[in-house]
């Protein structure tokens, strides 16, 4: 008698290893595929609120050259000042304003200059050192911009820039 060799070989795989493998496997997939999911998330989180910041910095820019310009003030209050400056060479009048409902535009006339604004202050100051005013005066010389706005997941970003007018 003949004993076929090929048939009693050892070599391979049970059928326990086989499914024990594939659990294992499985399990691997799910960890990566999740810590694939929490990067992407992290990524949407860090591109949202580096956009929030950066059109809070433009924002305030063009801020700080408006009210730079300034030739004279009509009103000033906290979240309001109607001003005339100078633009191309010549006189423009304007208002830059905020309703005071958190997350609600600001405006500079007509046009919405930033949205999601959580909070917006203007200060008024006499000088550097002097306590600041919620109203404009006559005397002042320097005003304060004080600028939330919410981005992502609600975080806040705050903004804050002193402008000295140079035609008042």
């Amino acid at each position: 008698m003949r004993h076929d060799t090929a048939i009693d070989s050892q070599d391979g795989f049970t059928l326990i290893e086989v499914i024990v493998s594939l659990i294992i496997v499985g399990i691997l997939a799910a960890l990566v595929s999740f810590g694939f999911s929490i990067l992407a998330k992290g990524y949407i989180f860090a591109k949202k609120n580096a956009e929030t910041t950066q059109k809070g910095q433009v924002a305030l820019t063009r801020l700080t050259k408006e009210l730079n310009m300034i030739k004279t003030v009509s009103s000033g209050s906290a979240t309001a000042i109607t001003f005339t400056s100078y633009k191309s060479g010549s006189e423009v009048s304007a208002t830059l304003s905020w309703s005071g409902t958190a997350n609600a535009p600001l405006y500079l006339g007509a046009d919405i200059l930033i949205d999601n604004v959580n909070s917006f202050d203007l200060g008024y100051y006499n000088s550097f050192s002097s306590a600041k005013g919620s109203s404009w005066a006559g005397s002042t010389k320097i005003i304060q911009i004080a600028l939330n706005i919410t981005g992502a997941e609600g975080v806040v970003s705050t903004f804050t820039t002193r402008v000295m007018p140079r035609n008042l």
